[in-house]
């Protein structure tokens, strides 16, 4: 059947109904007209449309209905000949035979087409012979119905030829039209594909951006915990390089999945106010060292009207500059690079700016320029291999560079150099209010001397310090630092601060500051940050002796020279280790406010959890989305806001999130995705599941309280802040020997910063935890739950590796693997193994487990029932709540209780506490209070 075909029958079908009862007003007229009376006609005419109506009604257009019109529309005719008999328009009549003849083409069956034929030949042979005198007045003529035959015969023959073309149109439409589907079919299976490995593509990412990201966490996420404590300079500068090196990484896993966000379309740009002249030299800064190398010359030019600071993405900005700066750098050789920065049009709410940088080295052929901005690929293969890399950088900036609403090009010619020219547009900031950087009051109020011979590093000082709001003074040498500080210490305006770069022409940083401290006139010596382009190892050792407080590296960033000023001229300190210099805490209305942090990974919980208390906010925890489901529901008014994780055992954080968001919205309760997938597709699962933000592991603690800031809203309940600090319960030792073999102690102490009785703590807990570990995992074998023993075996050698405890964490890594893969042939020895490593570490705990009186009751701690009943109320509570300030509530019911938290009836609270166990830790309560209570009746 085609379908095309039938729907042309099927118009048509309709037309024919309309066009035969339209005869009957027509002949009704007709007769009026003609005066004759018009009921024999109308009879006939209403008959021919009612028998097709009918047929129509009922069969559709099928062949009945089409012989049954082929009658009809031939029937018409006669019945206006019969009417128009005795005029002169009857012979005009018989034209009306073939247009009726002619509607039947429309069948596209020419088998109507010959049945109306026919009829039509019928009706002449009738007329003649049998009714010669109805139609024609002299009678019959047989010659003139032969004619009218031939013509009719002529006529059908051309519809049934045009017909038969007709059909076989239709037939090659339908036949060409099931080749297009089953084409477009295969076209749509091979769309599926592609598509489902595009999605492959992005969950690997996805998934490889997790894996990566996750002990990035937990690498910068104890860099800056530790920097926060007290360290010694050299322990300060290794965590520093640790810190460095962890940034520096991960920009490198971003830039990778810059290129895939490019690739989807879904990268997305910042705006913020940022100073052009700024950014371009950090550039030229960054690449000083690889241009000297290659003894090649970098030289910059900005046009005088470019504007000091526009709003955009300062990152991407960079990205694209220092991409082709590279480029030009490692394909020119003793020659130079120029960048040359102007408007290609008046600024006014937009700023045109267009970047050239011009270089002297080896050009391109036109062939390669066409292949230029082509993914993974570079001039030629030769150039490949002569200069490496993948050709990465040049698609990744045209992407960029287009998303910023302009375009990249190349003007080159082969052995003469290149200039590649790119384009952007920023808004302009000239209206931008906002304060881009903090400065304190009394940072603004210091006197500083900045002492650099090379005038750009100048002028870049002098602008970072006046967007601060700070006037400094600018000398070239040495020799002018010395002179600085002698007049201004005799007119008693000392300065506060000095920077000075190492490498100047004469008297160098160094000799400039041993002729500082050997002058008699100068007596009051400002804090030094010295400044340079080359590493520090070499004169390190020699600058702390010559009185030097801190190093910078060229570029000299702008939170960095902040971050460090502040540094050394904090207002006030502190000696309380729960609030360390340089906490990130959020605003006033926020503090105190109650936040839950969803996380299954124990150090990530731990290094979240200390944040988010610095912060000023208390925090209750959960391992897993469906804890967090349950907390949330038997509380829906406490949380002000969630932290959660996305990848998680039993339940997930977009499943968790998705049953949330079915009772409670996004403005009552913002959930936040704190997770190591930056992908673009993790971000925007996160933000369908109903999150309101995101923030990405490596946490950094600044973005984390900016994100809570922004969604903690302010109340009619005042907030208290949260409570850190603690009674202090009856003297016990509680110290942790330097050495406790097998433990690394100093090495373990990094990762809880510097905290002894932490360490200890964890220590101990690990025995208790881990006390029948190896029977566990027999067990587990034995009933065939290698999930079960998997997990535990992971467990345990994270919390052996945080405990630096090698030769646990390396033995329950084999076992995680064995169970993984469900390969129990070598597990017998590799318990074995386990069984040797960690038996004297339980040994090595045990010795910290201070001595308990066997049996002990409270009557023979000393403690009094009645007291302990009214002080576990708050107790109590906060473990119901889950929260991370039980540990010090107990410590404070142990203080007025006047005992310790390790007498026995109160142990296994602590032990439970200690291991974040809240359930246990009530249980433990419960069966503590409902033992006194038996005794006491």
């Amino acid at each position: 059947m085609n379908g095309e075909l039938d729907r042309l029958r099927t118009k048509f079908s309709r037309f024919l109904v309309f066009l035969l009862w339209l005869h009957l007003p027509v002949i009704l007229l007709t007769a009026y007209a003609l005066d004759k009376a018009p009921y024999g006609a109308l009879i006939a005419a209403a008959v021919l449309a009612a028998v097709y109506h009918i047929s129509w009604y009922k069969n559709g257009i099928a062949e009945s209905t089409r012989y049954i019109s082929a009658v009809a529309l031939m029937g018409e005719p006669i019945i206006f000949l019969y009417l128009l008999r005795g005029h002169d328009w009857q012979m005009d009549v018989h034209m009306y035979f073939f247009a009726m003849l002619a509607l039947t083409i429309a069948w596209c069956d020419r088998r109507v087409i010959i049945l109306a034929a026919v009829t039509v030949v019928i009706h002449h042979l009738m007329l003649n012979f049998m009714l010669p005198y109805l139609v024609f007045p002299n009678g019959g003529n047989f010659n003139r119905v032969i004619l009218h035959g031939v013509i009719v015969a002529f006529q059908s023959t051309v519809l049934i030829w045009f017909c038969n073309m007709l059909v076989e149109s239709f037939h090659r439409n339908e036949v060409m039209r099931n080749e297009i589907e089953a084409q477009n079919d295969v076209l749509e299976e091979r769309s599926k594909a592609a598509e489902a490995a595009y999605e492959a593509k992005g969950i690997f990412l996805a998934n490889m951006s997790h894996e990566i990201r996750t002990p990035m966490n937990a690498i910068l996420g104890f860099c800056h915990l530790i920097m926060r404590t007290d360290l010694t300079d050299k322990q300060r500068d290794y965590m520093s390089k640790i810190s460095g090196a962890g940034s520096s990484l991960l920009r490198l896993i971003n830039d990778i999945l810059d290129f895939s966000k490019n690739e989807a379309g879904k990268l997305t740009l910042e705006r913020r106010s940022f100073n052009i002249r700024n950014a371009v030299d950090n550039q030229i800064f960054l690449v000083t060292n690889e241009a000297d190398a290659k003894n090649v010359r970098l030289k910059t030019l900005f046009a005088p009207d470019i504007p000091h600071k526009v709003i955009g993405d300062e990152l991407r900005f960079n990205q694209v500059l220092m991409n082709i700066l590279s480029n030009a750098i490692k394909f020119s050789e003793n020659g130079s690079v120029t960048v040359e920065v102007k408007l290609t049009q008046p600024a006014n709410e937009k700023v045109n700016i267009a970047v050239s940088v011009t270089d002297t080295g080896i050009g391109l052929t036109e062939e390669q320029q066409k292949n230029l901005f082509t993914s993974f690929t570079q001039a030629d293969s030769s150039t490949t291999r002569r200069f490496g890399g993948t050709g990465l950088g040049l698609i990744i900036s045209k992407q960029i560079v287009e998303q910023m609403s302009g375009k990249i090009e190349v003007k080159s010619v082969a052995n003469e150099g290149s200039t590649f020219t790119f384009n952007v547009v920023f808004d302009s900031a000239e209206n931008d209010k906002r304060d881009v950087t903090d400065v304190p009051e009394h940072i603004q109020a210091l006197r500083v001397l900045v002492a650099d011979d090379n005038p750009a590093s100048r002028e870049i000082l002098q602008s970072i310090f006046a967007s601060w709001s700070m006037k400094i003074d600018l000398v070239a040498s040495g020799e002018e630092v010395i002179g600085a500080l002698v007049n201004h210490q005799n007119s008693h305006t000392p300065y506060d601060l000095l920077l000075l770069d190492w490498k100047m022409p004469g008297m160098d940083g160094l000799n400039t500051l041993k002729v500082m401290h050997s002058d008699a006139q100068i007596n009051q010596f400002p804090h030094v940050i010295l400044i340079s382009a080359y590493g520090r190892e070499q004169f390190e050792q020699e600058a702390e002796q010559s009185g030097v407080t801190n190093f910078l590296t060229k570029p000299i960033e702008e939170t960095v020279l902040l971050s460090t000023i502040i540094d050394l001229f904090r207002e006030q300190k502190t000696d309380d280790d729960d609030q360390l210099p340089d906490t990130p805490r959020v605003s006033n209305h926020a503090q105190g406010k109650q936040v839950l942090l969803v996380e299954d990974n124990a150090i990530n919980q731990e290094i979240a959890a200390e944040l988010l208390m610095d912060a000023g906010l208390s925090v209750d925890t959960a391992d897993n989305g469906l804890i967090a489901v349950e907390m949330v529901k038997a509380n829906p008014d406490k949380y002000h806001a969630i932290l959660m994780d996305v990848q998680m055992p039993v339940m997930d954080g977009i499943e968790a999130t998705k049953t949330i968001r079915r009772t409670i919205s996004a403005d009552r309760l913002p959930i936040i995705a704190l997770t190591a997938h930056a992908y673009e597709e993790e971000r925007n699962k996160c933000f369908k599941a109903g999150m309101n933000d995101h923030v990405s592991k490596p946490i950094d603690p600044q973005l984390l309280v900016q994100t809570l800031d922004k969604w903690l809203h302010a109340d009619t309940t005042q907030a208290t802040p949260a409570q850190t600090a603690t009674s202090t319960p009856a003297q016990v030792d509680e110290t942790l020997p330097d050495h406790l073999h097998p433990f690394d102690i100093a090495t373990a102490l990094v990762r809880v910063n510097g905290k002894r009785k932490l360490l200890r703590k964890l220590i101990i807990n690990f025995a208790d935890s881990f006390e029948h570990v190896v029977k566990e995992l027999k067990d587990k074998q034995q009933v065939n739950d290698m999930e079960g023993a998997r997990r535990q075996a992971h467990t345990l050698k994270g919390v052996a590796a945080s405990l630096e405890l090698a030769d646990v964490s390396r033995a329950a890594h084999q076992l995680e693997l064995a169970y993984a893969a469900q390969d129990l042939s070598n597990t017998e020895n590799l318990l074995d193994q386990l069984a040797t490593s960690i038996k004297p570490a339980l040994e090595a705990a045990a010795s910290l487990q201070p001595a308990q009186p066997k049996n002990a009751t409270f009557k023979s701690a000393g403690l009094n029932f009645d007291d302990v009943i009214n002080e576990t109320a708050i107790l109590r509570e906060l473990l119901v709540k889950r929260s991370l300030r039980a540990r010090s509530s107990f410590e404070e019911l142990a203080g007025k209780l006047n005992t310790t938290t390790n007498v026995m009836p109160l142990l296994p609270v602590k032990q439970a506490i200690d291991k974040l166990d809240y359930e246990q830790a009530l249980v433990a309560l419960d069966q503590l209070l409902s033992t006194e209570t038996d005794k006491s009746l």
